[in-house]
């Protein structure tokens, strides 16, 4: 008669994530909700809905809240990668928002009749700085914000672990 190792009978005990990890995980999700809200205000203030490509940003922000449910709900196997990948696509529109906010600004820059005068590095940090335009390069950087610290949030557990 063999016996059965002592390792194989015991089931694996089940510990919640340390108490200062939740807390990190949570507050770093409650910053992603107040980012997305100051967001979402920011463009309604803004009516930035007049042209699809001012719709982007709107479309980032449904993302961020899908992942931030994902999260909250679930934080484990598909629903942490589909997670993930919805910040990072976040991440690339943010991208493409300070692109757009720079260009339109550079392109305002002919309104004024020294701007062939500076060179090109001036004129592109002038239209980055807001010195030229009236579009705001950094707020898609609030998108980008809200999504890195979504991608943090994802890689404190929430779930139980087990321990042997």
């Amino acid at each position: 008669m063999t016996s059965t190792p002592p390792e194989t009978t015991e089931r694996p005990t089940r510990r919640r994530a340390p108490a200062g990890t939740t807390m990190l995980r949570l507050g770093l999700l409650a910053l992603v909700v107040i980012g997305v809200l100051g967001a979402a205000l920011e463009l309604a203030f803004e009516r930035h809905w007049q042209t699809p490509t001012q719709l982007i940003p709107w479309a980032a922000l449904a993302l961020l809240v899908v992942a931030l449910i994902l999260l909250a709900v679930r934080d484990s196997g598909s629903a942490l990668t589909v997670a993930r990948v919805l910040a990072a696509v976040v991440l690339v529109a943010s991208a493409y928002g300070v692109f757009v906010h720079v260009s339109v600004n550079h392109g305002m820059g002919a309104v004024d009749a020294g701007w062939d005068t500076y060179s090109p590095l001036t004129q592109w940090w002038y239209a980055l700085t807001k010195s030229v335009g009236a579009a705001p390069p950094l707020a898609p950087g609030m998108l980008a914000q809200s999504a890195l610290l979504l991608l943090l949030a994802s890689v404190t557990p929430k779930r139980r672990q087990n321990l042997t």
